[in-house]
C-alpha cells in the first residue's frame, strides 16, 4: 500500500485542526453514538488491556488533546515516561494547556511528527499504544515504525474500529465511504469528511491486522472484539502484540 499523500496528510491535519478546541468532546458524542461508550471507558478500557510496569517509557500514537497520556498518570504507576506524538500542532498546543495543570507534567513530553516516519530513535520505547487512530495511517509503515522504536520484548497496543470481510469488497467499501462522508459532512464539516472516508480503506479485520503485524515482525499477537453496545456498526478492536 503507497504511503498516504502530502494531500490526504494535509487533510487529516486540516480536519483534526479545526476539531482541537473541542476535540474530546467530539469523541465523546461518536464513541457514545457508535458503540455505546463514553471517552472514559473507553480510555479505561485501553489502560486496562495494557501492561504498564514502573519506569517504563511508553510512546501514545496520535495522542491528540493528550487524553491518553494523562490517563496514564492517572493510574499512579510510579517512575513512567510518557511521549506524545501528534501531527497536528494545535492539538499539541490543547494538550498542552492540559497538561500543565498536572502535578506530574514533567512526566509527559509532546512531539508534533509523522506516526509513519517517526522522529524518534530506535529501541527507546517499552510500549507503544494508541487510540482510534490507525485508520487514518497507512499501517504496514506504523507498525514498521512502532517496531522500530520499541525495544526487544516491547509491547504493542491498540485499540481501533474494525471492519468485516464483507466491507473489505469494493462494493461495500464504496458505500461505507459513501455513508461515511455523508454522515462527518451534516456533522462536522467537508474537511472532516473528506477524512473519515479516505480512512476506510485503512480499517482492517482481525485476520487482516495479524497478518499486518506479522509481516512487520511481531509476534505473540492478540486482536480480540471488544464488547459494543450495536450490531449495526463495525466493532472496536484491541490489537496487542510483542516482538
Amino acid at each position: 500500500m503507497p504511503q498516504p499523500s502530502m494531500k490526504e496528510k494535509q487533510a487529516i491535519q486540516d480536519a483534526f485542526k479545526e476539531m482541537s478546541s473541542h476535540y474530546e468532546e467530539v469523541v465523546d458524542g461518536e464513541l457514545r453514538l457508535f458503540w455505546g461508550w463514553s471517552y472514559r471507558s473507553f480510555l479505561q478500557e485501553l489502560v486496562r488491556h495494557t501492561r504498564i510496569q514502573p519506569d517504563q517509557k511508553i510512546l501514545d500514537i496520535a495522542t491528540g488533546t493528550s487524553v491518553i497520556p494523562r490517563e496514564l498518570l492517572e493510574q499512579n504507576i510510579p517512575g513512567i515516561q510518557i511521549t506524545g506524538l501528534d501531527i497536528t500542532e494545535s492539538m499539541l498546543r490543547h494538550g498542552q494547556h492540559k497538561i500543565r495543570a498536572l502535578d506530574k507534567q514533567n512526566a509527559i513530553r509532546l512531539v508534533c511528527g509523522d506516526a509513519m516516519v517517526l522522529p524518534l530513535a530506535g529501541n527507546s520505547f517499552d510500549v507503544v499504544v494508541s487510540g482510534l487512530a490507525s485508520h487514518h495511517m497507512n499501517i504496514p509503515l506504523m507498525l514498521s515504525e512502532m517496531k522500530r522504536v520499541l525495544k526487544p520484548g516491547g509491547l504493542l497496543s491498540i485499540i481501533d474500529v474494525g471492519t468485516s470481510p464483507i466491507w473489505e469488497t469494493r462494493i461495500f467499501q464504496g458505500l461505507a465511504r459513501v455513508i461515511a462522508f455523508g454522515y462527518f459532512l451534516i456533522k462536522e464539516n467537508p474537511t472532516r469528511a473528506w477524512a473519515e472516508a479516505a480512512a476506510v480503506r485503512n480499517l482492517r479485520t482481525p485476520l487482516g491486522w495479524k497478518n499486518d503485524l506479522a509481516q512487520a515482525g511481531f509476534n505473540q499477537i492478540s486482536v480480540k472484539k471488544l464488547k459494543s453496545k450495536y450490531t449495526w456498526v463495525p466493532e472496536p478492536l484491541h490489537i496487542q502484540s510483542s516482538y
